[in-house]
């Protein structure tokens, strides 16, 4: 524990303040109530016996290929994605197992994360169970370094795992000639029946060489992103969700829609868009590939360039050398 603290030194606050936790939960904590979660689970059971899974792009990835490039974005699927930026190889919020409790996954995956090995970095947005397993951290253990929110320790110790720094909002870290910065989201956190609210939750900036990244994690829409575009300038991308958001009267304050995503889009003045959470796991009543068909409309209807939205299938790869990406069957979204 004395190596962690010293290691905490190196953390860098922005001049936007150190919030209290007690300001995070009051400022930006969505939690819904359980009368709520269980009318919404109840209406998700009618809905799920009307709702046919349909059609979600996906690739086989080439486990030799990848291991031999350099400078690339794998989206894993859902919201975990593995970047390597100059060989700094950096797994954010990675889930790699076929199943959510009853959850199934819609593409099972054809490598494991023994296969991407090894990983420098690990960053975690939050505890949700779709945002990071038990596998991970067992296989993982302490070969490389877990970034992760002010609060969510406890959970890293309960599996053994010492090699972490914790972070609240605006703390930034820098190893390996990479800045590491924690920022707000509009979500909240739970992992069992007692800890709501208990660790912190937020999206994550990577500034590596030439590139800054915004990674949003799990939020919905609010107005953090004219801040974060003055505070840290043009991201190169922006990885915002899309899914997950239907219902809308339990789930607009928790995750952004396609139009939400969109807005924050225009907002950040990213150069391009990654969109994620979708396509893997069914968690809210929309369809599977709806998320991404209502972006490819709106993205039509505002007459944004093309070339700015990243559309990849489930394991498909962007390189960020010649920003290339792995073909996607678009006639099959339209």
């Amino acid at each position: 524990m004395l190596g962690l603290r010293r290691r905490r030194t190196n953390l860098k606050c922005s001049n936007m303040g150190k919030y209290t936790t007690t300001e995070h939960f009051k400022q930006y904590s969505v939690a819904p109530r359980f009368i709520d979660v269980l009318r919404w689970r109840l209406r998700e059971k009618i809905e799920n016996d009307r709702c046919e899974h349909d059609y979600v792009p996906n690739v086989e990835v080439n486990i030799k290929e990848l291991n031999g490039k350099r400078d690339y974005i794998l989206w894993i699927g859902h919201s975990s994605l593995l970047i390597n930026i100059e060989g700094i190889k950096i797994l954010v919020d990675p889930v790699f197992s076929n199943r959510l409790l009853t959850i199934k996954r819609l593409n099972r995956l054809n490598y494991t994360i023994d296969d991407i090995m090894p990983i420098n970095f690990v960053l975690i947005s939050h505890n949700h169970i779709d945002h990071i397993e038990t596998n991970v951290l067992r296989t993982l253990k302490n070969s490389c370094r877990y970034l992760i929110p002010e609060g969510l320790g406890y959970y890293m110790r309960w599996h053994s795992v010492k090699n972490f720094i914790l972070f609240n909002w605006f703390e930034s870290y820098n190893e390996k000639e990479t800045e590491f910065t924690f920022v707000p989201a509009q979500h909240w956190s739970q992992r069992g029946l007692f800890d709501r609210n208990r660790s912190l939750w937020g999206g994550w900036v990577i500034r590596r060489g030439s590139w800054t990244i915004y990674y949003a994690g799990d939020t919905g829409y609010f107005n953090i992103f004219p801040r974060l575009r003055k505070m840290y300038g043009v991201f190169d991308i922006s990885i915002l969700p899309i899914g997950a958001y239907a219902p809308r009267w339990f789930s607009y304050k928790n995750h952004m829609s396609p139009y939400d995503a969109l807005k924050a889009f225009v907002e950040l003045s990213s150069k391009k868009m990654l969109p994620v959470h979708w396509g893997s796991f069914r968690l809210g009543q929309e369809k599977c590939s709806e998320p991404i068909r209502r972006l490819l409309a709106l993205w039509e209807k505002e007459q944004i360039e093309e070339e700015r939205l990243i559309l990849l299938p489930v394991g498909g790869i962007l390189s960020l050398t010649s920003m290339s990406k792995t073909p996607i069957p678009t006639a099959s979204l339209t």
